[in-house]
Formats: structure tokens, sequence, C-alpha cells
């Protein structure tokens, strides 16, 4: 017999509604309602990271690339 790794992480966008609505209901635990704020906080500090890092990854292409930034700004 072998076994077949699936994996069933769900993604972001799906999560969102969801956790939304802990957050809403009065009766959600306060661990749920801490774990879902430490998640978004985690998400947030993710997206400004790559955030960070595409400004980044352009001001080096800009920098290598002059030329064909005066032509794309005119």
């Amino acid at each position: 017999m072998t076994t077949e790794y699936i994996d069933i992480t769900p993604n972001w966008s799906s999560l969102i509604d969801p956790m939304i609505t802990v957050l809403q209901n009065g009766h959600a635990s306060y661990e749920s309602q801490r774990a879902i704020r430490e998640s978004l906080m985690l998400l947030a500090k993710l997206a400004d990271r790559i955030n960070t890092e595409r400004e980044a990854e352009i001001a080096d292409y800009e920098a290598a690339y002059p030329e064909e930034n005066k032509e794309r700004d005119a």
C-alpha cells in the first residue's frame, strides 16, 4: 500500500469570510478571536513585506534600465 500526500491547505481568500464571521460573533471564544486576529496580522505583515520587496525590485530595474524608463514615462 502506498501513501499519497494530498495538500488540503485552504487559501486565504476562502478563509476571510468565515474569519470575519467569527470576529463579529459575540459568542465566539476569546481564543478564537485572538487566533484570527493573529492570523490577519501575519497576513498583513506578509503583504507589507511583499510590497516592500516589489518596490525594491522595481527601483533596481529602473536603475538598471534608465533609458527604457524614459521612453515609458514620456
